[in-house]
């Protein structure tokens, strides 16, 4: 079986700059060349210390019925009540410093520790609702 990687993770949105300012300023993904497509919007990211993981924002098609997000634009109250299955999740050296950082947003976010109590996370929701995780990188990182 050939070994595969990952090329990039594509989000859909009405507010393509919107949505790539927000991954930009919260997560730290930076803007790479995009092609430049007839009809609709793109912009396209790269996490500088990963640079083979990639995040494509796309235009939405206004005449395609949406599939909402699994996140908040679908009824999902809190961070807290993010379905499992449905997000993206990245690590970090400075988790605290993270933190702050959302809160200093304003960022709705909800905390725990994995069961073994040395790893933690945050959830919230980016701004069309797709939930995401952010972690400590270390696991003695408290």
């Amino acid at each position: 079986m050939a070994t595969l990687q990952l090329n990039h993770i594509a989000r859909e949105t009405g507010d393509v700059r919107g949505l790539a300012a927000f991954y930009e300023e919260v997560l730290g993904f930076e803007r790479v060349p995009a092609p430049a497509y007839s009809g609709f919007q793109v912009a396209w990211l790269r996490l500088p210390g990963s640079p083979d993981v990639a995040l494509h924002i796309i235009e939405r098609d206004p005449a395609v019925a949406v599939a909402v997000a699994p996140g908040a634009a679908q009824g999902v109250g809190t961070p807290a009540q993010l379905p499992r299955r449905h997000h993206l999740a990245f690590s970090v050296a400075d988790f605290d410093g993270f933190l702050t950082g959302l809160r200093t947003r304003g960022t709705q976010l909800f905390e725990k520790s994995q069961p073994d109590g040395r790893t933690r996370q945050v959830f919230f929701f980016d701004p069309d609702g797709n939930g995401l995780e952010v972690t400590s990188s270390s696991p003695g990182d408290k």
